[in-house]
């Protein structure tokens, strides 16, 4: 029982590290993504004898796909919180378990893994992580 309650620990952290590590990259990648973008269009602007009208017109649409941009990151920084907050619970929860079944935590054989984020988390289950507005 002991073995198998381990697996499981073991299992669910290597799957919670992994995605947490994936939504880590891809956010990474679509900030990197949105600076070249930048840069690229203050080139092309620059370059660009447009008049103001023009000018206005392509900047909206700009502005419009940033925002879409932005509201992805926003997305997926929503849902790397919510992902560590259930792995903090699951961990929180196994602990718990442990001292009610009188193992010590010692006796895992590994070092449960702790993520930090810049945000604080509540106490509240992972399911009602929400966006702050």
């Amino acid at each position: 029982l002991y073995d198998q309650f381990s697996a499981s620990i073991q299992e669910v952290q290597q799957k919670t590290g992994l995605r947490n590590l994936l939504l880590e990259k891809k956010l990474a990648a679509l900030l990197d993504q949105l600076e070249k973008k930048e840069a690229q269009l203050n080139e092309v602007l620059a370059a660009s004898n447009l008049d103001p009208t023009a000018l206005a017109v392509v900047t909206r649409k700009l502005e419009d796909v940033l925002d879409s941009k932005n509201q992805a990151i926003k997305d997926l920084q929503l849902e790397l919180a919510r992902l560590s907050k259930a792995h903090q619970d699951v961990v929180a929860a196994c602990e718990s378990k442990m001292h009610d079944f009188g193992i010590p935590t010692e006796q895992l054989g590994f070092k449960p893994a702790t993520i930090t984020l810049p945000q604080t988390l509540g106490r509240a289950p992972a399911g009602l992580v929400t966006a702050s507005n």
